[in-house]
């Protein structure tokens, strides 16, 4: 049973979530736990009275907090209530938000879960301002005569719209009451887990609320708490009384980043992640897919050497979830990588950080690229997404989860070995459905890995070999922590190597 649910969270998890220190200490961080519904004490939500005249500036954020940055917020601690300010030069310049479910709830869905990331910007229509999506799958230089045909024959998605809650203020910039975008079914779990998955979870949204907002110049970072409920009790699985989750979601808001990043066009002979559109600047190309490769921004320090260390490395940051005595197995695998980029020219490109057990910052703030340990009870898998630049394919953040069940469920499998009854080690093939759902998501998915699954059986089967051919007298204890450091510094680095 618990094998079975291993696979069914893994699989639901992929259906469902396809796809430096605190740099600026000054800023204002604040944490929210009251309960109420976002915008629910009319004494501090604009049109409480009734009117739906805007308000001027400086009297809907009296009393409140603010929280300047990329975007300025102002909260009323009392209420939990938010209003986003939005500057007019804001308008029109995109931006980019990705998503990741940073707290979750250990029966469906695994922390650190990096979601949708997408480009948006802001357009303003009358009284509303439109939250809206932009297509760059479909592009066309602005010096080519079918830029305007692909401006006007191609759409982009409105994802939420607001009323326009104030006046300007001397600058310009209008405040918006961004609550029905933030604290909402990010993920739609009310229909893929409560209708799809027939658990009958649906969103409350009158338990879910802001948790904290940071703000920073050139990104701002969100938390929302997200309340799913069911009259369904869930049995066999994690959750406390089966009728009721949290998720904590978590909202990066960026500027593209300024760099003298060169985009790398891919070259179909080599394996690549990669960030592709369609180019309709001309039409005399065989194929109009322009195919970027994913990769990171590394400039030599000192351009003349043979080999020189780069002006910023990539570095990862082990979170401090990670267990004391696998640190450094896991600082081994991410820096395993060190030998490959001296191949390339490059000296201690790729280096290893241990998250302080006090630092204030988020592993899910876009600025930091993180290994985590997470908790799913038998969700023994690990996976290494990252994200890109959609216009250039630059890589900006990667966050690498790790199962904490993977050591248990190595031994788990080492015992089956031992046995006396006839095991291959995949539990996909002794249930033909779960066997069926991964053909099912291998064909569907082409980035789809199942490493981690195969490794932890072969571990398994060698941790058996090795112990069972030693010595009575020998220290089993001290070659099994050995064996099995080796093994996270092995799934480290092949997850590294997906980023």
């Amino acid at each position: 049973m618990r094998f079975h649910r291993m696979f069914v969270c893994a699989l639901l998890a992929v259906f469902m979530l396809m796809s430096a220190e605190e740099a600026f200490a000054g800023r204002r961080n604040y944490t929210l736990t009251g309960l109420k519904k976002p915008g629910a004490d009319k004494s501090t939500k604009p049109g409480g009275d009734g009117k739906d005249a805007e308000k001027p500036f400086a009297e809907l954020i009296k009393d409140r907090v603010a929280i300047d940055g990329l975007f300025t917020f102002y909260l009323d601690t009392n209420s939990n209530a938010v209003y986003m300010s939005i500057k007019p030069d804001q308008f029109g310049k995109v931006y980019l938000c990705g998503t990741t479910i940073s707290k979750s709830d250990g029966a469906f869905f695994d922390n650190g879960s990096m979601s949708d990331t997408y480009p948006f910007y802001f357009k303003r229509v009358g009284k509303k301002v439109m939250l809206m999506e932009k297509n760059l799958r479909l592009r066309a230089d602005t010096s080519s005569t079918l830029h305007k045909a692909v401006a006007s024959g191609i759409s982009d998605a409105l994802l939420a719209s607001f009323k326009v809650e104030s006046k300007p203020d001397t600058a310009g910039a209008i405040l918006i009451d961004p609550t029905s975008f933030f604290v909402r079914d990010a993920e739609n779990i009310s229909y893929f887990l409560g209708q799809m998955g027939q658990t009958a979870l649906s969103f409350d949204k009158e338990n879910s609320y802001y948790e904290t907002i940071k703000s920073f110049p050139m990104n701002s970072e969100l938390d929302v708490r997200l309340h799913y409920r069911t009259n369904k009790p869930q049995s066999g699985v994690s959750l406390q009384n089966g009728m009721s989750m949290y998720h904590t979601y978590h909202y990066s808001l960026s500027a593209f980043p300024e760099s003298d990043f060169v985009p790398r066009i891919a070259d179909d002979r080599v394996g690549h992640f990669l960030s592709i559109y369609q180019d309709y600047s001309n039409l005399d190309t065989e194929s109009p897919y322009v195919r970027y490769v994913n990769r990171w921004h590394l400039k030599k320090k000192d351009p003349s050497a043979a080999v020189s260390e780069p002006v910023e490395p990539i570095v990862y940051w082990i979170e401090n979830t990670v267990p004391h005595e696998y640190r450094d197995a896991v600082k081994k695998g991410i820096e395993f990588w060190q030998p490959a980029f001296e191949k390339a020219g490059f000296k201690n490109a790729i280096i290893a950080k241990q998250m302080e057990d006090t630092a204030t910052w988020d592993p899910a703030d876009v600025r930091y690229s993180t290994v985590r340990w997470i908790i799913i009870p038998g969700g023994t898998y690990a996976v290494g997404p990252s994200r890109a630049n959609p216009l250039t394919g630059q890589i900006y953040d990667a966050d690498i989860r790790v199962g904490a069940d993977f050591i248990r469920a190595m031994y788990n499998t080492m015992e089956k070995w031992i046995a006396p009854v006839a095991f291959d080690g995949s539990v996909a093939q002794e249930n033909p459905e779960i066997q069926a759902a991964l053909d099912k998501m291998r064909s569907e998915h082409p980035h789809f890995c199942d490493y981690e699954s195969q490794s932890a059986t072969e571990a398994a089967f060698g941790l058996n070999y090795v112990l069972t051919n030693m010595d009575d007298f020998a220290d089993k204890d001290a070659v099994t922590k050995e064996y099995v450091n080796a093994y996270i510094t092995e799934l480290v680095a092949h997850e590294v190597g997906h980023t």
